[in-house]
């Protein structure tokens, strides 16, 4: 039997953060999430899959919009007429998708909950249990059904299992207990990166979520292609589905003489941090002594009305590299001595985490501890061409 396996596709996600600073990539990741679901039922039909799994996290509300839906109704069903059938639970996100209230997603559509926690396809007995909540503390694993003896057996679950960094403790559930379950294949999703366990002949696989919508989610942006055979564990293929990367680019304009070499060096350095293939979100960061980032921000969206493809998300400026014994000036010095106590760096840390609390969860996710002293780099950096200029040469 042959599984594509996906989870967290968040459809409907709102980019907030993104969409602020840069609309038209936030409109592009908008349509990239859509445009990455329907690569997966593609490769569904091409591959001509047993079953396509679903681990949760479908929409990114407990009520989403009648067109998300819509969409994904279209594109299951054009699954389901190829012969796919849909395997899914719900995760925390759309928990409280009430599917009865809305109709059934379609036939060939098997949506797995407490009622139902069990369907069987082609010999295989696949079980999942649905979030009845957005937030789920204790584990799950102890409601699902024993393995169905004398068949393969798939497990779908949303979870954190033991635990990830960044992410909430969602029904926790101790990696050996689900190995020892019984079950053959464990399809998990809640954890945006990718990776799988295996214990003798049992293998539990996170696909990832499908379509990254931040630099946080680098790591995504695949499916697991299984194989289940007779006897011996699953094997696994990962294959790429995501249509928008995410990339940065750094450029050092302390040798351009005029405006011209300044554009020019962008230019190649953007063009070249551009993944092949795909639409590319790009970070910035510029080494130069005299101009702001907001400068650069502008003279950046300039040169990309010519790069096709290419998204601008942020731009940042450093100085360049100076002996800070006899070059810096004497704010700029200061400023960095303070920056070492542990007074300042604790009061900071607990801004952050403040911050932390009451920003979208988009946006919190940009925030974590290990950015900190990159945070306040930039901010230095930011006086530095304040005291140094503003022009470009």
């Amino acid at each position: 039997m042959r599984l594509l396996v996906s989870a967290d596709i968040h459809l409907g996600s709102p980019i907030r953060s993104v969409a602020l600073r840069n609309p038209e990539l936030g409109a592009r990741l908008k349509q990239a999430s859509r445009d990455a679901f329907a690569k997966i039922i593609d490769l569904a039909i091409a591959e001509k899959v047993d079953a396509l799994i679903l681990a949760g996290d479908i929409f990114d509300r407990d009520h989403p919009e009648l067109r998300a839906r819509a969409f994904l109704i279209a594109q299951l069903a054009r699954a389901a007429e190829a012969g796919v059938p849909t395997v899914l639970i719900r995760g925390n996100h759309d928990a409280l998708l009430d599917h009865q209230a809305h109709g059934e997603l379609g036939p060939n559509i098997h949506l797995l909950h407490r009622a139902v926690p069990t369907v069987e396809i082609k010999g295989t007995a696949f079980h999942g249990l649905s979030f009845e909540s957005s937030h789920m503390s204790e584990s799950l694993l102890p409601g699902y059904p024993p393995p169905v003896s004398g068949k393969r057996n798939v497990g779908l679950m949303h979870t954190s299992l033991d635990g990830a960094p960044g992410h909430d403790p969602y029904a926790p559930c101790a990696e050996r207990d689900l190995m020892a379950h019984g079950y053959d294949l464990w399809c998990l999703g809640h954890i945006h990166a990718p990776f799988e366990r295996a214990e003798g002949d049992v293998l539990a696989v996170m696909p990832g979520i499908p379509q990254p919508r931040h630099f946080g989610e680098r790591r995504g942006g695949t499916v697991a292609l299984m194989t289940l055979g007779e006897e011996g564990p699953p094997q696994i293929e990962r294959r790429e589905v995501a249509v928008l990367a995410f990339a940065e680019c750094e450029v050092d304009l302390t040798e351009a003489e005029d405006q011209q070499a300044v554009l020019r060096a962008l230019q190649e350095g953007m063009k070249a941090a551009r993944v092949s293939g795909q639409d590319t979100a790009l970070r910035l960061r510029v080494i130069t002594d005299e101009i702001s980032s907001e400068m650069l921000a502008e003279l950046a969206a300039e040169v990309l009305e010519n790069v096709e493809g290419v998204y601008l998300d942020k731009v940042k400026s450093v100085p360049s590299p100076t002996d800070e014994g006899a070059q810096a000036d004497v704010l700029t010095r200061l400023m960095r001595e303070e920056l070492a106590e542990e007074g300042f760096r604790h009061a900071s840390m607990k801004e952050l985490q403040d911050l932390q609390g009451v920003l979208p969860a988009e946006i919190a996710d940009e925030l974590e501890a290990g950015e900190l002293d990159a945070l306040l780099e930039e901010a230095i950096g930011e006086v530095a061409l304040l005291l140094h200029g503003d022009a470009v040469k």
